[in-house]
């Protein structure tokens, strides 16, 4: 049976994120501004802003080997398994009175917007799998693919940015 990678692979982005974006000595926020993680869209009542939803939107194998048998790294051991896919939405949102303080500089509204993308982009490219694999996970690409629909929701006065990642792991079952 497969081990767990789709999970732990949405853990390690959650976390990735969470760690880097919320450390000023990383070049995140300041201490007492945070920006709230979630691997699921929030009841609304517990929303809190700004907000970064890790959603997986798809998955399945890309591509299956010939005699279906793989070796992860330096394990000798042949297994059978194949590169398998997933592919996230990382949506952002954040409300018109939000501040985040960063290098003693207010970001609000739009300003917050771009440089929540600009460094959750720059997040999930630097992960380190291996600060947060649980697993034999083996990382082959990652794609931070673009930021769409990027705008304004007037009538609740949120802003709001969605991007897409694909990840390709090496899954030995």
């Amino acid at each position: 049976m497969a081990k767990d990678f789709l999970n732990v692979i949405e853990r390690a982005l959650m976390m990735g994120i969470s760690d880097k974006i919320n450390d000023p000595a990383q070049g995140g926020t300041a201490a007492g501004d945070d920006v709230y993680v979630y691997g699921q869209f929030p009841e609304t009542e517990e929303l809190k802003f700004p907000a970064v939803i890790v959603q997986q939107v798809a998955s399945g194998i890309e591509e299956k080997f010939v005699g279906d048998t793989v070796m992860f790294g330096d394990d000798t051991t042949s297994s059978s398994g194949e590169l398998y896919g997933v592919g996230f939405m990382i949506h952002l949102i954040t409300d018109r009175e939000t501040t985040i303080t960063v290098n003693s500089i207010p970001y609000k509204q739009r300003r917050l917007m771009n440089w929540l993308m600009l460094n959750i982009a720059n997040a999930l490219n630097d992960i380190n799998w291996d600060t947060y694999k649980e697993e034999d996970l083996e990382i082959i690409e990652r794609h931070v693919l673009s930021w769409n629909d990027i705008g304004h929701m007037g009538q609740l006065q949120w802003y709001g940015a969605s991007c897409r990642m694909s990840i390709t792991f090496l899954n030995k079952r």
